[in-house]
């Protein structure tokens, strides 16, 4: 599984301080678990708000200011203000609507967003290098057998 920096970071940092902090192995399954998600997640509507946006034809210029109003939603979360403010969710509407997707949309982002799901599609737009943590994909014994089967059908 791949997370971008970011979030890579701050997961590491919290699996640490709960290690450090003794929390036992039960509640550290139970949080890397929890962490896991959340980073799917967040790149799962990182990636699907850009590409509609990118689909939708909006400009380098409404991407890149998209990328500004999250900074600042990003920096009003950490002082635990609202991410936007009236005449920004005004704006992420235009955006939206110049790229031909749905203003309901650019409302659900708007009362949606978090600190990290602002990070993670800043640091898509930024096009800052991904972060792989290691997680293996899981396969299926189905999936095993069935390369197997296509293997041996080729060397017939």
């Amino acid at each position: 599984m791949e997370f971008i920096g970011g979030f890579f970071q701050f997961a590491r940092r919290v699996i640490s301080a709960a290690k450090s902090g003794g929390l036992k192995e039960p509640d550290m399954k139970k949080l890397d678990k929890l962490l896991e998600r959340t980073g799917k997640r967040n790149t799962i509507v990182a990636k699907g708000i850009l590409s509609a946006l990118s689909a939708g034809g909006a400009s380098e210029k409404d991407i890149a200011r998209f990328g500004e109003l999250l900074a600042g939603a990003e920096t009003r979360i950490s002082g635990e203000k609202e991410p936007f403010t009236k005449n920004e969710k005004e704006e992420l509407q235009d955006i939206f609507k110049r790229a031909y997707v749905s203003t309901k949309t650019a409302r659900w982002l708007s009362g949606q967003i978090d600190a990290l799901l602002a990070e993670e599609i800043g640091e898509f737009i930024s096009g800052s290098k991904r972060v792989d943590i290691g997680v293996p994909a899981k396969k299926s014994v189905r999936f095993e057998r069935d390369e197997d089967e296509k293997k041996r059908r080729m060397k017939s």
